[in-house]
């Protein structure tokens, strides 16, 4: 942790006449000049010292942000370096993707159209995007409010192609096929919980009641009309220095990140360019004497649309149409309104705050995804507000103080113990000689410790005395038992509770078929050769593994799967609303080439048992029609390859830990693990191996 001091001289402001190296800055209304504004000098100060904390804690290499009070922007600055080697800092226009922010972008276009009696946001989306199917009958009704307000029912986030270093233009085309084979998570508006696809279909709708483009649309009728001259979709490369990049661990640059669900997290943009937009919302649809949007939409967006749903405890997400939620919980509990929207691509971490009736808003974005923009975004409004005086002063963290304990009955841990299941995880919860609780976590085989000695409480939870802020319960709803969370969040000031988990109970035994596949490991093929995910390392294969404390199941790529009543198809069936329920799909086995193919969600793998094994010397790879990768194992671990032919191609060990990687022609080098390659060419392409001792 940085002393205040070491942060004041790292920023060039501790008397010590060092010159803040990263930073460029500017205040007052647009092309306003000064170091800061004569008001907010408190806020922006405590935010440059947290900011500089935050990088220096998470290693980001750069952050932007901008605060705004009704006309003015009080204060839009840069931190750290676009050039690690060179020492160059972002400026004001440097662009930075700010993800899942692009949402709101995505329900101001679609309001665009409602506003003009184009589009019912309570009509089906087939009315307007056609021939748009599910395999489960109930799709017929989503409605485009569901669609954005996270009810809709799709399983999540078709995350192939998502995110790669080169566009993919055809990405939403690609969901709304995926989604045609896959079934509904849930009845269209029973619950809402976090889901991308929703607003990939955004994309076809507003192209097709439009006539024209998604990124076009919302070019013309918002970007440009607003003035947001810096913002754009990565649908072509941008120039070198417009954009902040992301780092390797070797300080070297990664090359320019494509999200390819525009609507769902695909805009670069500036903090400045953002202003813009939180003002046209705070004046109610209008900036600049251009009204984009009437007053009714803009209330609309920001009206809770979780009121109605079936399936709602706890509900600590108030979903706005776009906003993450229309009532931030660390301003809610000072008396203020706040439209809340995060935002993460795999590089890039943003948060956009807009109060409107205090006609303030931030909006900070960076260049990791863990230096905790929500906070940081949390921290400059809420010391904005103590300094206008708004609030007495910005509140203080809770204490760590245990409640009372209570004795545990055993109807207290019979409510508790067993197993819980999740988007990204598998729980045992199991009481102890002294009726305490400890929660273990199950990864590949071995089960985690996460929680110990929780003790009943006189509320009816269960906390340590090691971290009493964090409480553990059990709860029942449409008949089922869901397992909720407590704890504190943001600056500290406050608590939130989300359901964390659902009851799980063993089940009968796995078929023979699934009995056999458990054993078994298949490699991706048909993720993009450019993508974020794999270049980050990411294992492109996947398992179906059988979990002897809990018979029934099976764990793989999308979490917790029912194989009962299919030899075919394992079934998705949690239903957790607002996070912990997200991106789950089926498991469907497929037969191609005489063996069985697995398909997850998007994604298709092979069985990595029967990979063909390269010869000595030369051997022609030949890429099928559809354009699927192919793998190969080297005859000898650590033989060199060279290749001629591929347009991408991966080295990995056993373990599919990525070794080496190239574009275009190139040579595995010496590598001693080296034992399975994955190749890429274009359909019908053919690529020549040549395999040396």
């Amino acid at each position: 942790m940085f002393t205040r001091r070491e942060i004041l001289r790292y920023l060039g402001l501790g008397g010590l006449g060092l010159a803040a190296p990263s930073f460029l800055n500017g205040c007052g209304a647009d092309g306003a000049t000064g170091f800061w504004s004569p008001t907010y000098a408190a806020t922006i100060l405590d935010a440059r010292i947290a900011i500089a904390q935050a990088m220096a804690d998470t290693q980001t290499p750069s952050i932007s942000v901008a605060l705004c009070d009704g006309e003015r922007i009080i204060w839009r600055e840069t931190f750290g370096y676009v050039d690690q080697a060179k020492s160059v800092p972002p400026d004001l226009d440097t662009l930075f993707c700010i993800g899942s922010c692009s949402k709101v972008i995505a329900a101001i276009a679609t309001m665009i159209l409602v506003d003009r009696g184009l589009v019912d946001l309570d009509a089906p989306l087939v009315r307007y995007v056609t021939d748009f199917r599910m395999a489960s009958p109930d799709y017929q009704a989503i409605t485009v409010r569901m669609l954005l307000s996270h009810a809709s029912g799709f399983p999540g986030t078709d995350a192939r192609n998502l995110f790669t270093f080169t566009p993919v233009l055809d990405y939403a085309a690609q969901v709304q096929q995926n989604l045609a084979s896959q079934r509904l998570k849930h009845q269209p508006g029973e619950m809402a919980v976090y889901c991308n696809d929703g607003f990939t279909m955004i994309e076809l709708l507003v192209a097709a009641i439009a006539g024209q483009p998604y990124p076009r649309f919302v070019q013309d009728e918002i970007l440009t009309p607003l003035g947001m001259s810096q913002s754009r979709y990565a649908l072509t490369p941008f120039p070198a220095g417009s954009f902040a990049p992301a780092f390797r661990e070797d300080g070297t640059p990664w090359p320019q990140e494509c999200t390819n669900g525009c609507a769902t997290g695909g805009l670069y943009t500036t903090p400045s360019d953002m202003t813009r937009l939180a003002r046209m919302l705070i004046n109610g649809g209008e900036f600049a004497a251009v009204r984009i949007l009437s007053p009714a939409a803009v209330a609309e967006m920001g009206r809770d649309q979780t009121s109605t749903l079936t399936l709602n405890p706890l509900p600590s997400f108030r979903w706005g149409l776009g906003w993450d939620g229309v009532a931030q919980p660390g301003l809610a509990v000072v008396g203020v309104t706040t439209w809340h929207k995060n935002g993460g691509s795999m590089l890039y971490g943003s948060d956009f705050f807009v109060a409107p009736e205090e006609r303030l808003a931030v909006i900070i974005t960076g260049t990791t995804t863990t230096y905790g923009s929500g906070t940081l975004a949390e921290r400059i409004l809420l010391n904005a507000l103590a300094e206008r005086g708004r609030i007495a002063q910005v509140p203080a963290p809770l204490p760590e103080v245990p409640q009372p304990e209570q004795a545990a009955t055993d109807a207290d841990l019979a409510a508790m113990v067993g197993f819980y299941a999740q988007y990204e995880a598998l729980l045992r919860i199991e009481a102890e000689d002294d009726r305490s609780l400890t929660i273990r976590r199950y990864n590949d085989g071995v089960w985690y410790e996460d929680a110990r000695d929780l003790k009943r409480r006189q509320d009816g939870t269960f906390s340590s005395d090691a971290q009493p802020l964090a409480a553990y319960w059990t709860f029942i709803a449409e008949d089922r038992r869901y397992l909720g969370v407590r704890n504190r969040r943001g600056l500290g000031h406050y608590l939130a509770a989300f359901p964390f988990g659902q009851g799980v109970e063993p089940a009968a035994d796995l078929s023979p078929a699934w009995v056999a596949r458990a054993s078994q490991r298949w490699l991706l093929v048909n993720e993009n050769n450019q993508s974020v995910v794999l270049a980050l390392g990411a294992a492109p294969g996947t398992t179906l593994e059988a979990v002897a404390e809990l018979p029934g199941y099976l764990l793989g790529f999308s979490g917790i799967v029912d194989p009962a009543g299919s030899d075919t198809r394992a079934r998705m069936f949690l239903k957790i609303p607002i996070k912990f329920g997200r991106d789950l799909n089926d498991v469907v086995m497929e037969t191609r080439y005489g063996e069985e193919w697995l398909r997850c969600g998007g994604f298709l793998f092979r069985p990595q048992a029967s990979v063909p094994v390269l010869a000595m010397g030369d051997n022609l790879v030949l890429i099928g029609a559809e354009g699927l990768a192919e793998w190969r194992k080297l005859p000898v671990t650590g033989a060199r390859a060279g290749i001629a032919g591929a347009t991408a191609w991966k080295l990995y060990d056993a373990d599919l830990k990525l070794l080496a990687s190239g574009n275009g022609d190139g040579d595995s080098g010496a590598n001693p693990t080296g034992t399975y390659l994955l190749l890429h060419a274009a359909p019908d392409g053919v690529i020549r191996v040549t395999v040396l001792p």
